[in-house]
């Protein structure tokens, strides 16, 4: 009996370490696994040739073909690191966003290909493509750990496999991988997912070589996005479900990883000179969509885009790259959409706490799902948009495994044949899919042009949409040398600035080219009222508008001095004055105006008054008694 019981303990400990995988990392594991070491980043490369010849669209102006630092090459990676990551294309850091961007690595990818092939976009996207190809190769490589075949399934049908594939596969992600910007989720996700790996070798080998390299890969990940920090708590998540790990463990496995993220953050801290915020308010809706909306609204708007990321997963369509103001509408706790998502998390949270102490796959899923969404939710910190498909990159790995954990075991696996050859049928339809979908979805990402026109008939409430659209036609118009199809261009483009301003009447860039397509419009027809007219109302809506400023200056000699001398009084001292209270900004104009008419007795007292109330109160009085001792009456004025 004394010799049967440690057997008994040892078979329980056994069957309880075995659970769901045996941790085994046997030498030859690619050896054997050739055909999916080929196939999957030949789905990469299958799915996403056509972008080989696409150009730089959306924020790849921001980190590649405006940004200076990057087109230094190698002699611009120092300041690419030392500061913060939109400072090579404002000129110096703008804080535009809460908490700013310090996401280096992948700019200085872009700064060494910059070096080597010049402003080379082909080779661009096809590192984008390897990348996404090598992130499938590791997600196989760490399910197969976590989730190993049986030893009667064919290898197509294996669930490392088949997870890997629906991942690659999945429309969801085209964003990241035809957008060249979109290599920071893709280096993230390796740097991740690697540091997951090595902490997994290590608890097999107890190698401490590959403790260090874990904290080097979760490093480069963090470096290349903050949201690598949620793997400080999937990695103990992963070690719960799938090991027999002790406390102490726990802790020497994670430790590497929180000092490179207490090491990204010295130097995140370092650059951007705050941790999250910088103190500053954000006004701009297109960089905090929550600032119309009151505590209740935000939270229920919240929570739908978190059952919006959930429909993308389960039906990827529409697809649109532009989930900002108003694309998502203002939403309630009154509204179907807000139920039902909260319903479905709600769900979600009963499967993880029911489940989790039997160390189900589908609450591992779960858990993995709920904490890498949760730092681009808008729960912890505002990032600047309602949602992104590119957000899910990370998520969607469970949501992978889910289908094809799923279908394999409940279906193929089965004894029921409806239910084997179903679940085969469910896999086909769902390959052929995704791939189409993804197929057909790629070519939007061709150009600025093609990308906009996706955009407005999916978002058509979108203010950006809109206005990129509208861009997109400007600068289409701008290159056609017939007359007629340039006014028809541009006729277009003032339709979507106008349904941009309609929804954000405050849209700095909306206003912007609305302000140059009028310009352009005056050019043709020479209505200099209509013009004025025109650039006032764009003024009280967003007096920071710069064009407007530089066309006056050009109109400034060329037009009749009279009229524009009323816009200079009327713009620059009753609207910027006294309405606004924006005193440099109403100098600019009234200086304007004092070129044109010097003796003007109205553009002087504006002056006056504006300079005085703007604190220069010498030069203030100097104004004001000139404009006096030309039309006493003024001193009766406020």
């Amino acid at each position: 009996m004394a010799k049967n019981t440690p057997k008994k303990k040892s078979g329980k400990s056994k069957a309880k370490q075995t659970s769901f995988s045996t941790l085994d990392f046997t030498p030859g594991f690619w050896l054997g696994h050739w055909k999916e070491a080929i196939i999957i980043p030949f789905l990469a490369f299958a799915l996403y040739w056509m972008s080989l010849s696409f150009g730089y669209v959306l924020d790849d102006q921001i980190v590649i073909t405006d940004n200076q630092f990057t087109k230094e090459g190698f002699s611009g990676i120092l300041d690419i690191l030392s500061t913060e990551s939109f400072t090579g294309y404002f000129g110096s850091q703008k804080d535009l966003v809460a908490g700013a961007r310090y996401r280096p690595l992948s700019i200085v990818t872009f700064a060494i290909e910059q070096e080597i092939f010049g402003n080379n976009a082909f080779i661009r996207h096809f590192g984008n493509i390897f990348l996404y190809g090598l992130c499938g190769l590791l997600i196989f490589r760490i399910l197969s750990i976590l989730v190993p075949d049986k030893k009667n399934t064919p290898w197509l049908l294996s669930i490392p496999f088949l997870a890997a594939a629906l991942y690659i596969l999945h429309p969801v992600h085209s964003e990241v991988v035809a957008n060249v910007k979109g290599r920071d989720e893709i280096m993230t996700a390796l740097g991740a997912m690697g540091a997951l790996y090595f902490v997994l070798r290590y608890l097999s080998t107890k190698n401490n070589l590959y403790l260090i390299i874990s904290g080097v890969a979760m490093f480069l990940g963090l470096m290349s996005k903050e949201n690598a920090i949620t793997f400080l708590a999937v990695i103990p998540l992963t070690m719960y479900f799938f090991t027999n790990a002790k406390s102490k463990e726990y802790l020497v496995a994670l430790t590497p990883s929180l000092i490179a993220a207490i090491l990204y953050m010295v130097i995140r801290t370092n650059v951007i000179g705050y941790v999250l915020s910088s103190g500053k308010v954000i006004t701009d809706l297109m960089n905090d969509p929550f600032v119309q909306m009151n505590a209740v609204e935000k939270l229920a708007t919240i929570i739908y885009t978190l059952g919006e990321y959930l429909r993308l997963l389960v039906i990827p369509h529409p697809l649109t790259h532009d989930y900002y103001p108003y694309h998502i509408p203002i939403m309630n706790f009154g509204k179907p959409g807000t139920l039902i998502s909260l319903a479905l998390y709600i769900g979600l949270a009963y499967v993880f706490f029911k489940f989790w102490k039997s160390k189900s796959i589908y609450a591992w899923s779960i858990g993995f799902f709920v904490i890498t969404i949760s730092i681009v939710s808008n729960l912890v910190f505002p990032v600047g948009t309602f949602m992104n498909e590119r957000f899910i990159f990370i998520p969607s790995i469970a949501f992978s495994l889910v289908c094809a954990y799923g279908l394999i075991t409940h279906g193929w696996h089965s004894e029921k044949p409806l239910f084997k050859w179903g679940a085969l049928a469910v896999i086909v339809l769902l390959a052929s899919g995704y791939t189409f979908k993804t197929y057909t979805r790629v070519p939007a990402w061709e150009s600025a042009f093609t990308l906009n026109g996706s955009a407005v008939m999916v978002s058509p409430k979108s203010a950006r949409s809109n206005c990129f659209m509208a861009t997109a036609l400007y600068e289409y118009g701008s290159g056609l040398e017939d007359k007629e199809e340039q006014l028809k261009a541009y006729e277009e483009a003032e339709f979507y600035a106008d349904r941009s301003l309609a929804i954000y009447p405050q849209y700095l860039s909306a206003n912007q080219i609305k302000s140059g397509l009028v310009a352009l419009r005056y050019q043709q027809h020479k209505k200099l009222g209509k013009l004025l007219k025109e650039f006032t109302e764009i003024l009280n809506n967003k007096p920071q508008v710069q064009y407007i400023q530089q066309y006056m200056e050009y109109l400034n000699g060329r037009e009749d001095k009279e009229k524009l001398a009323d816009f200079y009084y009327n713009v620059g001292y009753e609207l910027l004055a006294k309405q606004k209270g924006m005193y440099p900004l109403a100098i600019t104009y009234l200086k304007l105006g004092e070129q044109i008419a010097p003796n003007d007795s109205r553009i002087l007292f504006g002056l006056g008054k504006s300079l005085y109330n703007g604190g220069d109160q010498v030069q203030g009085k100097q104004y004001l008694e000139k404009a006096y001792s030309i039309n006493p009456a003024l001193r009766d004025l406020n």
